[in-house]
């Protein structure tokens, strides 16, 4: 299944928007995309029905509640990790030069202990073996 990104397809930017502001993006991208205003072309009319769908959606709070927690996991995570890794290049950039002489308690910051899988095994000792520690 494709992930439609109906924020988008509103001309909507983010998910943090009112049902005030998608009705009138909404209204906006109908008048835009209508086949009747664009000569009845297949290509306004999918488009327009794209819109309707994405509308129909984000209008209804609990269908867009549900909406916008696949929306964080597929496009929201992207913009996070986007600006993430832009501040990150420019760290790098200045780290090169300089080092970290601007933040010392980064270092320690990432110093911090990973978890990581349990391992379990049997040892076969007796008492006796176990208590010398040989």
């Amino acid at each position: 299944m494709i992930f439609k990104d109906y924020y988008k397809i509103l001309g909507l930017d983010t998910n943090k928007v009112s049902l005030e502001y998608i009705k009138n993006a909404y209204k906006e991208q109908a008048k835009k995309y209508h086949p009747d205003v664009n000569g009845g072309s297949k290509q306004y009319e999918e488009r327009f029905k794209d819109i309707n769908e994405a509308y129909n959606i984000l209008s209804n709070p609990v269908t867009k509640r549900r909406y916008d927690r696949t929306w964080n996991s597929h496009i929201g995570r992207k913009q996070r990790n986007t600006a993430y890794q832009a501040e990150n290049s420019k760290e790098a950039f200045w780290k090169m030069f300089f080092g970290n002489i601007f933040d010392k308690t980064e270092d320690k910051e990432k110093k911090h202990a990973v978890r990581g899988e349990n391992i379990e095994t049997e040892i076969n000792i007796s008492l006796e073996e176990a208590f010398r520690r040989e």
